[in-house]
């Protein structure tokens, strides 16, 4: 198939385009009231990034630069969210689906380097510190208990908006003993603080919400309640020295919000002008204008017509090297300047034709020296 056009890439304004033309970062700049923010950005470590994440990753680390940029006395950085618990091996045991987490298996580590390189990268480009957390970490904080123990006691309302294929609420905790945790949640039992799991290997088995709330695992929908009611609690406790926004792929924009986070955490009790600040990045599309995805879920020999470089890190950095990324952090450079370039999606071959402008000039944006963290 060949597939004809003019060349040129029309920006129409409308919607978030025309209210933020020319200007976001200073609408964000005005909801915090702490001189420290944090930029959140999360993904799982199952692959090399896919060039959805580097965007992501990228225009994190632009925010943060512009935001210096108007306002120097700030401290502003990143925040990588790591979800270690994400499924690495699922197996079917008497007709339950069950899996095992990247943290369990230890496959993160596969592939936790490239993270670490890319996150190496931008700060060395835009001189903009960033943290790493784990899900462990995260839902020992202290806003996790009340938040999960409120979702356990409206389940039957928020099971079947969180998971209206199942009903179940699908959250899970994985057997200290073989890692196994029942995928779908449907042989797990809640009880006030307690939840009870069932491991195929070593019989039913008991957590305290309360007490032992690292162990918790979540699917995507449970997660993203849980985490913006939690970064909003924490912007509204005053023991804490800085507050927290989002970035991430607006593919979580739209219907998947209002339904998923907005009406539940109203159904919490949670006011939602309360939530935490949401900045969504343009997806990138395949040629029929679905999402580019992940070579780990499609079939093998999907996008077999495209260069390997605009997949994965991995290729992108065997291929064209780290300063590659360049190419990357000039685009959403120039989105937070120009912000109305946000609203929309990209075409991988717009990508495509910049890393090809790019080769021309054969010069990176940024001469910068790249280390490994420990």
């Amino acid at each position: 198939m060949i597939i004809e056009c003019d060349d040129n890439v029309y920006n129409p304004l409308g919607g978030g385009s025309y209210v933020f033309e020319k200007d976001i970062a200073n609408f964000l700049l005005n909801k915090f009231n702490k001189n420290k923010i944090v930029i959140s950005i999360g993904a799982q470590p199952n692959s090399s990034p896919h060039f959805g994440t580097l965007i992501v990753f990228s225009t994190a680390f632009s925010l943060a630069k512009k935001m210096k940029e108007i306002k120097p006395e700030l401290d502003v950085s990143v925040l990588f969210e790591v979800v270690d618990t994400a499924p690495s091996e699922t197996v079917e045991i008497n007709g339950i689906k069950y899996q095992k987490s990247l943290k369990n298996t230890g496959k993160i580590d596969n592939n936790f380097d490239d993270y670490l390189e890319i996150l190496e990268f931008f700060k060395q480009s835009d001189k903009i510190d960033y943290m790493i957390r784990f899900q462990s970490n995260f839902n020992k904080q202290k806003y996790i208990y009340p938040i999960v123990r409120q979702i356990i006691d409206n389940k039957k309302v928020i099971a079947p908006i969180l998971d209206p294929k199942y009903g179940n609420l699908r959250i899970r905790v994985a057997c200290p003993s073989c890692g196994l945790a029942d995928k779908n949640s449907k042989l797990t039992k809640f009880d006030g603080d307690k939840i009870y799991s069932y491991c195929p290997e070593h019989g039913e088995f008991v957590t305290d919400i309360k007490d032992e709330s690292d162990r918790l695992e979540y699917n995507t929908p449970v997660r993203n309640l849980v985490r913006a009611i939690a970064y909003g609690m924490h912007n509204e406790d005053l023991t804490q020295d800085y507050q927290i926004m989002r970035i991430t792929g607006s593919d979580y924009a739209g219907f998947y919000q209002e339904e998923l986070l907005y009406k539940p955490s109203a159904i919490l009790g949670y006011p939602v002008n309360k939530l935490p600040a949401i900045l969504y990045t343009p997806l990138v599309l395949d040629w029929s204008g679905a999402k580019l995805s992940k070579s780990l879920y499609v079939k093998q020999g999907a996008y077999s017509d495209l260069p390997s470089y605009l997949i994965n890190y991995e290729f992108l950095k065997n291929e064209k090297g780290i300063y590659a990324l360049d190419v990357i952090h000039k685009i959403t450079n120039n989105w937070i300047t120009n912000p109305y370039l946000l609203f929309r999606n990209y075409s991988i071959y717009y990508f495509k034709k910049e890393f090809e402008e790019y080769e021309k000039r054969n010069l990176p944006e940024h001469k910068t020296r790249v280390y490994k963290k420990d």
